[in-house]
Order: C-alpha cells, then sequence, then structure tokens
C-alpha cells in the first residue's frame, strides 16, 4: 500500500515537474488536464451541460467551468480575453477574425450540432401551425393580432419575446429570418430562455422564440414539465403545405426551416490546451450526446444495432 502511494507521488511530482509553465512558472492546461472557464450561449445550455458533465468524469484532472450568456456577451468575453473558449451558433465576423489574426493566429471553429429556432406557445392558443410567411409578418409587426393569423381566434394582441437583447436568437431572427428588416415594436427581450418558457405558460397572447435546445431532449424532465406549461408551433413552408417542428428528424430532412450550427471557437493561441481537448471530444465522443439530447450531430454517428439469430 505504501508503495503504491510513493508510486503515485512519484509520477505526480515527475508530471509537475515536467509540464508546460506559463511566465509565471504557473503549470498550463493540456488538451485532457487543467481548469479553464468557458462561455456558452444560453440557448445551448441543457447539451452543452451534459457534455461538460461527461467530459469532466472521463477526465479526473481536467475542470471546465461555464458561463452561459448570451451570445453577444460571449465573444465580447472572447475579444477582451476574459474567456478563450466559446460556444455560439455563429462563426467569427471577419472583424472579429481580423483582431486575431493581428495576434498572430485564427482561432479555430468548430461545428459541433445543428439546433434550431423554436416557436412556443400558450396552450390556450389552438393555432399551433404557422407558415413562414405569418412567422415573417408576426417577426417585423405586420402581423399584431391573433385574428389576423386566425379570424376564429379568441385571444388578443400577440406578445411577441426573445431571450436576451444579445442573444443569438434574436440576431438569426434579424440576420437570417427578416433579413435587416425592422424587428417588431411588440417584442421584448427578456434575459433567459427560460424566462421566455415562464413568460409564455402564463400569458396566453404571447409567442416565444427560444433555441430548440431547450425542449429537445424529451427524455428530460425538466423538458417534460416544459412541455406540460407550453406548446410548440409546427412550421409550414406555405399555406396548405404540412408543418413541421424544430426536431431533430426534421432538421435533417431541411422541412424544419430555421435550422442554425453551434460552434465552439478555441481562442487558446496554444494548440495542446484544453479547449483544443474540448472541441475535439465535442465534435467526436460528445457527438452521442448531441444525438441524444435531440438535437443534429455536425458529424455522422452510427447507431449500432445488434442483429437477432
Amino acid at each position: 500500500m505504501l508503495r503504491n502511494f510513493l508510486i503515485i507521488n512519484i509520477v505526480s511530482l515527475l508530471w509537475i515537474s515536467c509540464a508546460e509553465r506559463d511566465k509565471t512558472g504557473k503549470v498550463l492546461d493540456t488538451i485532457t488536464t487543467g481548469e479553464i472557464t468557458i462561455a456558452v450561449e444560453d440557448g445551448y445550455k441543457p447539451v452543452i451541460s451534459s457534455c461538460i458533465d461527461v467530459f469532466d468524469s472521463i477526465y479526473r484532472s481536467a475542470k471546465i467551468n461555464p458561463r452561459y450568456i448570451s451570445e453577444g456577451e460571449a465573444v465580447n468575453a472572447l475579444i477582451q480575453d476574459s474567456v478563450q473558449v466559446i460556444i455560439i451558433g455563429r462563426q467569427l465576423a471577419a472583424k472579429e477574425t481580423e483582431y486575431f489574426q493581428s495576434r498572430g493566429f485564427t482561432p479555430p471553429t468548430t461545428p459541433i450540432a445543428y439546433d434550431a429556432l423554436a416557436i412556443i406557445l400558450n396552450p390556450e392558443n389552438h393555432d399551433t401551425v404557422l407558415t413562414m410567411q405569418q412567422v415573417h409578418e408576426l417577426l417585423i409587426g405586420k402581423t399584431t393580432t391573433w385574428k389576423e393569423i386566425n379570424p376564429k381566434s379568441a385571444l388578443g394582441n400577440i406578445q411577441l419575446v426573445f431571450d436576451h437583447p444579445m442573444s443569438g436568437t434574436l440576431r438569426y431572427v434579424r440576420d437570417s429570418v427578416i433579413a435587416g428588416q425592422e424587428l417588431s415594436k411588440q417584442a421584448t427581450a427578456l434575459k433567459k430562455n427560460a424566462d421566455v418558457i415562464e413568460y409564455v405558460s402564463k400569458n396566453k397572447n404571447a409567442v416565444g422564440i427560444i433555441a430548440a435546445n431547450w425542449i429537445s431532449d424529451t427524455d428530460d424532465g425538466g423538458v417534460q414539465k416544459f412541455m406540460r406549461e407550453i406548446k410548440i408551433a409546427d412550421v409550414a413552408k406555405e399555406a396548405g403545405k404540412e408543418g413541421y417542428g424544430p426536431y431533430q428528424a426534421y432538421l435533417a430532412t431541411g422541412d424544419y426551416p430555421y435550422k442554425r450550427t453551434i460552434y465552439i471557437i478555441n481562442a487558446q493561441a496554444r494548440r495542446n490546451g484544453l479547449g483544443a481537448g474540448f472541441a475535439s471530444y465535442l465534435a467526436k465522443d460528445g457527438q452521442r450526446i448531441m444525438l441524444k439530447d435531440g438535437l443534429l450531430p455536425a458529424n455522422a454517428v452510427t447507431r449500432l444495432i445488434k442483429a437477432s439469430h
């Protein structure tokens, strides 16, 4: 017993003495050891928290501390160097990339999954299928009441809510859904995706726009609770066509229109840091967690089926 203890301590001392250090003498993280803080778009909190739990349990000498904030805040934190790794729903813009290039490197950007915008409604709302045109007109404020969508509706003025003024969800709507048009003056931003779910559950006229990851894992107890409080709108590409929800299968077939890519961006200048290790994990073994969580993995995941004899 004492012999094993001495061996472990000698190995630990050798690792510490040989480990790479910074200018102050502090031991630097490696792809599977050390501690880093990362910033994660709040829309991806459910799946990334699961990935971090598994990663930390596999690599016991590694610890990843997540900050779940808006996309805009995450990018600002990366530029300001308060974090060196972020997970958001877009690649860096040209000016952001140029900033890092001026420092001598380009941050590797790795796609890890496909997510979607989810349109959520109050359970008392019976208009569960919207066309892309109706969604567009609702977002730009051309449609302001439920009767304009359905003349038989007993609901009143539409209340449109987002998660955060700097969220990736709102940015995606502006850039890709309404393509630069002015957002409806009826739109309100809260703080988190969970806040939007709570608001819609209590306001029958509300329409919430959230990241689909918050309702994608139907085996999760929290998601099951959410689904008792809200309903998900299907979206049809045009009137008279079938509507589809923001689910894994319809992201794969292209039937659901509001699909977006999730990226991990690693601005650690060293190629062998923990940021690179976590990015590699998410792009490989972590794909099974993406699949289980109801997202569409960025890389194919093989499902093994045992043949019966």
